[in-house]
């Protein structure tokens, strides 16, 4: 199944605004498995003038901030949400290479797994054929987790 989503969209449902929106089109999805968004390296986007301005280069935080936000859209698209959030707990990220003014990151991501209100799912960051950065996260859904079953009140005591 192919759908997309414009950057208004996109905002709308991570609750993220600019200059902290890492995606720029949400464009294919299979709920439940996997996704594609992307992300045009402006060369007078915001950070570019503030990190590392003599080479010029994304921040990697901000290369995993589009991992999450691709990753995170997917677990939405897979159970809905509502106006319910869900967090990341786990990141396991391995860096390659930096994104430079003019390029296109393309993020994929795969969900591995979605039980009981936790999520995992590997996401890869590339642009210009080469890999920039590729990771393993967690979210938690706490609206979705299980809660333990069993009796809402103590038993009462007995008696002898």
């Amino acid at each position: 199944m192919t759908a997309s989503l414009s950057r208004a969209q996109i905002a709308s449902r991570l609750d993220i605004t600019d200059p902290f929106l890492m995606i720029d089109t949400f464009e294919e999805i299979e709920p439940g498995r996997r996704a594609r968004a992307t992300l045009a390296l402006a060369p007078d986007a915001w950070f570019f003038g503030c990190h590392l301005p003599a080479s010029q280069v994304m921040p990697a935080t901000l290369q995993i901030e589009g991992m999450l936000q691709t990753l995170v859209l997917l677990i939405y698209a897979a159970q809905d949400h509502g106006v319910n959030r869900s967090y990341v707990t786990s990141v396991n990220v391995q860096l390659a290479a930096a994104g430079t003014p003019g390029q296109t990151v393309t993020f994929e991501a795969e969900l591995s797994a979605f039980r009981r209100g936790i999520a995992t799912g590997e996401v890869a960051a590339a642009a210009g054929g080469r890999t920039l950065s590729r990771g393993s996260f967690r979210y938690a859904s706490p609206h979705l987790m299980a809660m333990p079953t069993g009796p809402a009140t103590p038993p009462p005591p007995s008696t002898p």
